[in-house]
């Protein structure tokens, strides 16, 4: 969920302009970017709007049209406009401004971003402005009580004359009551006013430095290891290998499918693989291997020790399972002396956060003895929820309402209880399974999760340092 305005305000808007209304976010500068195109792009000929400004002094202010915005460089006659202000230095502080020149309520032109009254009480921006730290500092004015009666009100005590702002959004207004209100509540998920989670705004910006630093990401040079390895681990259907897929898809910049995935009644994962990530822009490989193994089925026991070796650096890579005949230290291709860099150093259990409640018991048997062994070790854990748009229709229509969403957030907590893991440990993401084409949200989740990973496992990979340097001084020692 990407607009800013709480519901409080949209019922006080709707009482301003007189009926039953509900309000659908057609630009965001954070999102959109603060450009005079980008504006008229999403908002010419949308009918009734509201845009709203929200100030560094924590000010929210702004104005309604009934009319629609247009780029013919004329002024917009409307009887019905106002200017209005919310939130005044952190408190709330509603006030309504009404126009007083009907004629001149607002002003298009294909140059600027919008402007209300003549003079003009405010003009937000021309040109593209770019942002500056936390907030874009816009090149407009305010010079209020122009086209609008501000009721001895001035630009200082409706918005700190300031138009230094951390967002601008404008919404459709439409009739009635919004169908999603009812809508929202499937399977008890509703969207909430605030996130639950902080976690960085879904804009480009957000996705390009997220997709650098996983490109740049090595392990420390002293560790000598070329690449952290992170072991995924999960039910059956869960979304290990539609995991990999989907960030190799990040990647190549297209969705592929070079690991199986799919829903089977057994595993489709056969072999044991240590996949590496290529970047298409750089043509270099990532310094991250995702490591794939068997799911965990209902009816077939995994080996737990296989899974120890694996965990340990004993299983070559690309080595098929075979249940008649379970890894052991005399199969072929046993690593007899694995260094730092064949070890795992990170674990993601893959779970469907879905079906969360009716995982079968020996499942979660199976999930708390491996867990076990993994603790022996002391490998950080993850946990990648996946399928969060089957918790929450609101995240199926936009990946942006993960944080937002009640169901969403239960299920987190659900999972923590169960694995025992701190709630910021689990991660929800949306695999890509129905996409045919890469769509930025998806992405910002699923790079946020696997950055979050590569730092635990360089925090593995020091403390393994830590005790390889222990050891060798008791040695020299003794």
């Amino acid at each position: 969920m990407t607009e800013l305005l709480d519901q409080k305000y949209r019922d006080q808007l709707s009482t301003y302009i007189g009926k039953e209304c509900h309000f659908r976010l057609l630009y965001k500068i954070s999102r959109d970017g603060c450009s005079n195109t980008a504006f008229h792009q999403k908002c010419d000929s949308q009918g009734p709007t509201v845009t709203v400004l929200y100030n560094t002094n924590n000010t929210i202010y702004g104005g309604y049209l009934s009319k629609s915005w247009i780029s013919n460089d004329s002024y917009i006659n409307d009887p019905n406009a106002f200017l209005f202000r919310l939130h005044y230095n952190g408190s709330s502080n509603p006030l309504k401004f009404p126009v007083s020149s009907a004629i001149y309520a607002g002003y298009g032109h294909s140059s600027y971003g919008p402007i209300f009254g003549s003079g003009h009480d405010i003009n937000t921006f021309s040109g593209t402005i770019n942002k500056s730290g936390n907030y874009f500092s816009l090149n407009g004015g305010l010079n209020m009580g122009i086209a609008y009666n501000l009721n001895g009100q001035n630009a200082a005590s409706v918005a700190n004359s300031s138009l230094q702002v951390t967002d601008l959004e404008v919404y459709q207004v439409k009739d009635g009551p919004d169908p999603n209100k009812s809508a929202a509540k499937v399977g008890d998920s509703v969207l909430l006013d605030k996130p639950w989670r902080k976690f960085p705004e879904f804009n480009m910006e957000t996705l390009q430095q997220l997709k650098e630093a996983v490109v740049d990401y090595e392990p420390e040079s002293e560790t000598n290891v070329t690449a952290a390895n992170i072991l995924l681990i999960g039910q059956i259907g869960a979304g290990k290998s539609s995991f990999f897929n989907s960030v190799n898809s990040i990647f190549r910049g297209k969705i592929t499918s070079k690991a199986r995935s799919g829903s089977f009644e057994h595993s489709l994962t056969t072999v044991f693989r240590k996949y590496t990530i290529k970047d298409h822009n750089s043509g270099q490989n990532l310094k991250i291997r995702l490591c794939d193994t068997r799911g965990f089925e209902e009816d077939f026991k995994i080996d737990a020790q296989e899974i120890a070796y694996i965990l340990d650096g004993n299983m070559p890579d690309r080595y098929q399972f075979n249940p008649s005949a379970p890894f052991t230290t005399e199969t072929f291709g046993f690593i007899r002396n694995p260094r730092l860099g064949d070890k795992i150093h990170c674990v993601a259990f893959v779970v469907d956060g879905s079906t969360i409640d009716v995982i079968p018991e020996n499942i979660l048997k199976q999930l708390k003895e491996l867990q076990g062994r993994i603790n022996q070790r002391n490998i950080p854990q993850v946990v990648y929820m996946t399928k969060m748009d089957k918790v929450c229709p609101n995240v199926d229509e936009d990946a942006a309402n993960m944080f937002y969403s009640s169901g969403v957030r239960d299920a987190i907590d659900k999972m923590s209880d169960i694995m025992g893991l701190p709630r910021g440990y689990i991660m929800p993401i949306k695999n890509y399974e129905s996409e045919t084409g890469l769509e930025p949200h998806i992405d910002i989740l699923i790079l946020k999760a696997l950055k979050q990973t590569t730092d635990f496992a360089d925090d593995n990979m020091e403390d393994q340092m830590d005790k390889m340097a222990a050891e060798k001084r008791r040695e020299e020692k003794d």
